[in-house]
């Protein structure tokens, strides 16, 4: 395994050229905020569907689920690029960021993202074979509060992104 030193090393080109070229700055810093909005955008957006649709017709249910399943795609793409520009971002300073409590909170905070979308998925696969009744009743009450945890979950990921930014 890498010692802290070793990523360093490592990582020194990066670090230097990142310091050295504000457009590298500028695109690595625009390309990690705007996947993170567009993947944050999306999720809230349809976070807000599913509070919406959670209380109407089985109709109005169905569509939204089949929204659901439409979003995960850009929502994935978008998340991978915003994890490919953090990682880019974390290597131009990781002396800096691998003793930063904020940087290790921003990382917990987004593990607790990606687990809260693997209970939304499995509330929504279990809506696609459960109609109604019972099972259909607690995989929409699952969804519903899988989609308030994500939008505070969202809204906690800019806010400590914020304060990491100042951190620097």
């Amino acid at each position: 395994m890498l010692g802290l030193d070793e990523i360093v090393r490592v990582t020194a080109p990066w670090h230097h050229l990142f310091d050295r070229s504000r457009p590298v700055e500028m695109a690595t810093v625009g390309t990690h905020v705007l996947s993170m909005l567009v993947a944050g955008g999306l999720a809230i957006a349809h976070d807000r569907g599913t509070l919406r649709a959670s209380g109407r017709s089985e109709l109005i249910r169905s569509h939204h689920l089949d929204e659901l399943h439409a979003v995960h795609r850009p929502v994935i793409v978008a998340l991978a690029v915003c994890m490919i520009s953090g990682i880019a971002l974390f290597a131009s300073d990781v002396a800096t960021y691998a003793f930063s409590p904020t940087f290790w909170i921003k990382l917990a905070l987004i593990a607790f993202l990606l687990a809260n979308a693997l209970v939304m998925q499995s509330g929504e696969r279990t809506l696609s074979f459960a109609a109604a009744g019972g099972a259909a009743t607690a995989a929409w009450t699952r969804i519903r509060a899988s989609s308030v945890v994500s939008v505070t979950l969202w809204a906690s990921i800019v806010l400590i992104s914020i304060v990491l930014s100042l951190e620097k």
